[in-house]
């Protein structure tokens, strides 16, 4: 009765899934119709987002059932990142319509996609003489290395597939190669199987000691995303593993493919696992009936497509007790690794967790698309790399803080760091707090060190920030930050609020006003994820093709991020890096490398250009967006009124909400740019005050005093035009409105030239 009760479901289920397609072509079946759903309740189901129902009505009835085969796991486990499995060794390339795009999605492939396998490791560059790669030159002591393959038989179907038939069949085949090992010095060892009365067979008990050992895999028949693709079905019939004399070379039988192998060791030198694997996989390929299936483009096949290429994956245990805050929170370690293209799992495996002492199971995360050397190279220099990233890490703590406090007390951030405050945090508090303290960490020299890494960040420890914030800006009493644009309210200014130039001597110069904003949807750019930078461009591309729409806007998006629509090549960024449109590579910052502002560099980076080149956003600098108006002229008004319309028609667009604090305004990540976000700038000439530009020593003492910063004409830290020109703004961004700001522009450029001219004709400033 229960049996029959159970079989009915898998009828009504399989009728769903595979027979209602082949019923009809024009009315949708119940699987179609699920799948319709996933695609809009689970968008990163991918095996559902890429489904094309036109391509699916293209196939032949067998091609469709067998499609939605390959959709079933994805389709009864709809949070699946992947849900899809090949069924076929030639899935691949007969379902390719289908099949290239899931896996261009998960491997972030654009352009040609053509796997080669290669095991030299002389090929790769940039490596330890004679491509040692030996971990005691890191300074590591001896851990636990591995390197494994998935391979299939192309004689039999996949997995997800088989019969038990095949798997007991498969089992037999691969036993008379194992056979062959046993009796080679070599390997010798022996087979495990767990399959019921046959040669090699194994108890319950020993079966449960092997997986102890973490030789045998676990009951694959608890996994819903494998049981859905068929995978684990017929448990335990040929499954199994071979284990050599040495415990160093094992090979699962039947688990996720028909063959998971294996060199493991505890040493320094990779390449004895490597060159070991190597060497083993040509053996067993030797043997009668073993030859590997391979796809023309993808290489080896493996049952899912995330394994696709060359179904390596290599592994060492390293101890990163910083970076897991002693195995507490991998959180950290993850994202530091994930920018150095590398996985961190636990000790354990995938979904276990660290070790006591922060040890990790670290891998590189590609497997298509690149060849075994440099995977195992990869896995060489992402450790190096990381254990950089851990010595940093380290130095992140209460204690180094307080030294440079001594040392280096015009740091703000170390200057007004209360450990006593600090300790009243949470655990996961404290490390939030050390990631924005981290710059200055790595920087004593800064004069600020301090960066915001959430939009909240201010609000959530303001008993810090607003010390800091309070010394930088000069704020004592009351802090509330109001903003406004309205210049009317704004007194001593021509009439009817005109800024023009003309008026006080100036003829046409370069005017600028621009703001710093970020979107409260996403993480600030110190703690952004690649695929964060990504979709927060992806979300901006969405408002500019607003803009390139609207004839007061036009123009177009250029972006550094490879692949995508809008890419530009590294010529066309020089060129407009050299005409002042686009910021410059912000990688070899230290102070925003250390922040983390300028990771995953050039991801997520561009620019919006209006047709008049007039009104420029750049996206992914040090606040999400950097919005500015620009033009050559005298009236300030023009560049101020644009910019702040602009900004209103960029807030209203859906996801584009600007993060603003309570009492601090708009958030950036920088402290010394909160509240307005503005900087007001033009272009003067002071040929007396600059020496024809050669010394801008006693300019930056008068405009200082005049409330205004003096620039060179490329930026900060550029020199002034050799007639003089320099770059004047307010310096006040906090507790002080837009409409103040542009006001103390003019104002300060008015007092400025006075002085000019006086240093000049020593008389007072000429009325015209």
């Amino acid at each position: 009765y229960k049996g029959i009760k159970l079989l009915m479901e898998k009828e009504l289920a399989a009728a769903g899934a595979i027979t209602g397609p082949l019923a009809s072509k024009t009315v949708p079946s119940p699987f179609l119709a699920k799948i319709a759903e996933i695609k809009v309740s689970h968008p990163e189901n991918r095996m559902a987002k890429h489904f094309d129902n036109a391509y699916y009505h293209t196939l032949s009835p067998e091609k469709q059932k067998l499609l939605l085969l390959c959709c079933k796991s994805g389709y009864e486990n709809a949070d699946s990142g992947m849900g899809l499995y090949a069924m076929s060794p030639t899935d691949y390339d007969e379902l390719k319509p289908y099949f290239d795009k899931v896996i261009r999605d998960y491997h972030g492939i654009t352009g040609e996609l053509k796997h080669i396998n290669n095991w030299d490791i002389s090929t790769v560059k940039d490596l330890p003489a004679g491509g040692k790669l030996d971990l005691a030159a890191l300074g590591l002591g001896e851990t636990s290395m591995r390197v494994r393959v998935g391979r299939n038989l192309k004689d039999f179907p996949l997995p997800g597939n088989m019969t038990q038939a095949d798997r007991v069949n498969l089992e037999a085949r691969m036993v008379l190669a194992f056979k062959k090992l046993m009796e080679d010095p070599a390997f010798g060892g022996t087979y495990n199987s767990l399959t019921p009365g046959v040669e090699f067979s194994i108890d319950d008990a020993k079966y449960n000691e092997l997986v102890k050992e973490h030789i045998m895999f676990k009951d694959m028949s608890v996994d819903p995303y494998l049981l859905s693709a068929g995978i684990s079905m017929h448990w335990p019939h040929g499954r199994g593993c071979y284990v050599s004399a040495d415990k160093g070379f094992i090979v699962w039988v039947g688990e996720e493919d028909h063959l998971r192998i294996m060199c493991m060791n505890k040493g320094t030198c990779l390449n004895d696992v490597f060159d070991r694997l190597n060497k083993c996989l040509k053996v067993i390929e030797a043997a009668e009936g073993c030859s590997f299936a391979q796809s023309p483009d993808y290489g080896y096949v493996t049952s899912c497509p995330t394994n696709l290429g060359s179904g390596m994956r290599a592994s060492v245990h390293i101890a990163l007790p910083a970076l897991t805050k002693k195995g507490k929170d991998v959180s950290e370690a993850k994202n530091c690794a994930k920018t150095l293209g590398l996985s961190v799992r636990g000790i354990g495996g995938e979904h276990t967790e660290a070790g006591e002492d922060g040890t990790v199971d670290i891998s590189p995360s590609a497997r298509l698309c690149i060849q075994e050397s440099e995977i195992i190279a990869a896995l060489y220099k992402g450790i190096k790399l990381l254990m950089e990233k851990e010595k940093k890490a380290a130095m992140l703590s209460p204690d180094t803080i307080a030294k440079i406090k001594v040392s280096h007390p015009e740091n703000r951030m170390a200057k007004h760091f209360d450990n006593m405050y600090f300790k009243t945090l949470s655990a996961f508090d404290q490390n939030r707090l050390l990631m924005c303290c981290k710059s200055g960490v790595e920087n004593p020299d800064s004069g600020m060190g301090l960066y915001a890494m959430s939009p909240t960040d201010y609000d959530d420890f303001k008993p810090y920030f607003d010390k800091v914030i309070r010394d930088y800006h000069g704020i004592s009493g009351d802090l509330k930050h109001v903003n406004n644009w309205d210049i009317s309210c704004v007194k001593g200014l021509p009439q009817g609020g005109k800024l023009d130039l003309s008026d006080i001597g100036l003829r046409q110069t370069s005017m600028r006003v621009r703001v710093g904003r970020n979107l409260s949807d996403f993480p600030l750019p110190g703690n952004m994820t690649q695929a964060d930078r990504v979709n927060l461009e992806k979300r901006m591309i969405c408002a500019f093709k607003k803009l390139m729409a609207d004839p007061q806007f036009g123009g177009t998006y250029h972006t550094l991020t490879p692949g995508t629509e809008f890419s530009i090549d590294q010529y066309k960024y020089q060129d407009l890096v050299d005409n002042h449109i686009m910021f410059k590579d912000m990688s070899v910052d230290p102070y925003l490398l250390s922040a983390g502002i300028s990771s995953d560099w050039p991801y997520g980076r561009g620019c919006y250009v209006s047709a008049d080149k007039g009104f420029i956003v750049w996206v992914g600098e040090e606040d999400h967006l950097r919005i500015m108006c620009m033009r050559n002229g005298a009236v300030l008004n023009e560049v101020f009124d644009r910019l702040k319309t602009s900004l209103k028609v960029i807030e209203a667009q859906d996801g584009c909400k600007f993060a603003k604090s309570v009492d601090y305004g708009f958030v950036t990540s920088c402290p010394t740019n909160l509240g307005s976000g503005m900087r007001a700038s033009l272009h003067i000439k002071l040929p007396h005050l600059t020496k024809k530009g050669k010394d801008v020593s006693e300019a930056k003492k008068i405009a200082k005093e005049l409330g205004l910063s003096v620039r060179g004409v490329g930026g900060e830290h550029t020199e002034a035009g050799v007639d003089g020109t320099v770059d004047i703004s307010p310096s006040a961004r906090l507790c002080i409105e837009e409409a103040d700001i542009i006001a103390a522009l003019y104002n300060g450029v008015l007092k400025l030239l006075k002085t000019e001219h006086i240093n000049r004709y020593a008389m007072n400033f000429p009325p015209s």
